[in-house]
């Protein structure tokens, strides 16, 4: 199947896998190889046909277990993970973004939307929908420091790799002012209980809580 993505859907709606194979199976770049209602039979079926290169996890499942869990445990089969659920649960979507997801949809987007998302998070990119990025906009959990437009746009710059000067030109501030909102960042991050000495620290912050996207605020 080179050239192909192969899918796999964790979900306990038969309707909405029924649908899904039907959907999908006309696509010549994306195939859905296998589904299952469970993660336990997600692993049954990765030892008999392999890792799926993305698996759509629904966010609750009937099993009660953990969303966030969910996600670390397929992401150690080595495929990747698109979370999509019908009610959207804030804080469990959030935190399989933390977990590891590289994306998140709801259940009632046509097919061309899923498709694309699919297609981003094979190729090692995100989906942020625009679900996702109201939700990350909106995250105010202690863990998450709150950071002004300023102090973000410094961050994400001088953490994609510019020197600290061409941060604050990106950002149109002066050196020094960019130089304070780094130390606020810094600060404000230790508060939160996940401090950030480096700037290999400050890049892993921005991926986590996903800061180098567009839209947010």
């Amino acid at each position: 199947m080179a050239g192909v993505i192969t899918v796999a859907a964790i979900d306990d709606d038969r309707m909405l896998l029924s649908g899904l194979e039907m959907w999908i199976e006309p696509i010549d770049d994306v195939a859905l190889i296998f589904s299952a209602g469970n993660l336990d039979a997600l692993t049954e079926l990765v030892e008999e046909h392999g890792s799926p290169d993305v698996v759509l996890l629904d966010l609750n499942l009937r099993d009660g277990s953990d969303p966030a869990a969910n996600v670390r445990r397929i992401l150690e089969t080595g495929s990747r993970v698109l979370v999509v659920s019908t009610i959207p649960d804030a804080d469990a979507v959030l935190a399989t973004i933390e977990a590891g997801a590289a994306g998140y949809i709801t259940k009632d987007k046509d097919l061309p939307v899923l498709l694309d998302a699919i297609r981003d998070v094979a190729a090692g990119g995100s989906a942020v929908t625009p679900e996702l990025a109201f939700l990350l906009s909106r995250d105010a959990r202690p863990n998450r420091p709150q950071l002004s437009p300023q102090e973000r746009a410094v961050l994400t710059a001088y953490a994609s790799g510019a020197t600290l000067a061409a941060a604050a030109r990106r950002a149109g501030v002066a050196y020094g002012t960019a130089r304070e909102y780094l130390e606020r960042v810094k600060r404000k991050y230790a508060e939160a209980g996940r401090p950030t000495y480096t700037k290999l620290d400050l890049a892993d912050r921005v991926r986590e809580d996903r800061l180098d996207r567009d839209g947010l605020d």
